[in-house]
């Protein structure tokens, strides 16, 4: 598993990054989960409010992750590899490959239909920053 995970992370160039990568798991504004992820042990550290309805969980069914488990996860938060056009959204992130990791610090995650999102460490955004359908945004009757 270790070896499979190690090749994995070098499939994705996260080798050459920082050795952690820490964030929230937001629905709305209110923190529902909190991921550390330690590159080098491939350890996860994770807690996750089990208050809410589990489907704002990124691990409902789960105590304990791995490192794959979170690239799956931020995977899930993206758009699909195989989207027509997808290079040129990639552009206009500014990214040459499809990188999930990298992809979801651009966007937090952000999926128009649900109000999860993702907030990395040192990042002082809400969802009304982050969200296009945040109800700031929403149209009022005359």
């Amino acid at each position: 598993m270790e070896v499979f995970v190690q090749e994995r992370l070098k499939g994705m160039d996260l080798l050459d990054r920082p050795s952690f990568l820490k964030f929230e798991v937001l629905e709305m504004d209110r923190v529902v989960a909190k991921v550390t992820v330690n590159y080098i042990s491939q350890k996860v550290d994770l807690w996750q409010d089990r208050g809410v309805d589990p489907i704002f969980l990124p691990f409902p069914t789960k105590e304990t992750i791995d490192v794959l488990d979170v690239l799956d996860y931020l995977e899930s938060r993206c758009f699909p590899r195989t989207r027509h056009h997808a290079d040129k959204l990639l552009k206009t992130l500014g990214l040459t490959e499809y990188d999930p990791v990298e992809i979801v610090k651009k966007t937090h995650g952000v999926i128009y239909d649900d109000y999860v999102w993702i907030r990395f460490d040192g990042e002082e955004l809400t969802c009304k920053d982050v969200h296009p359908r945040h109800p700031r945004y929403a149209r009022k009757n005359p």
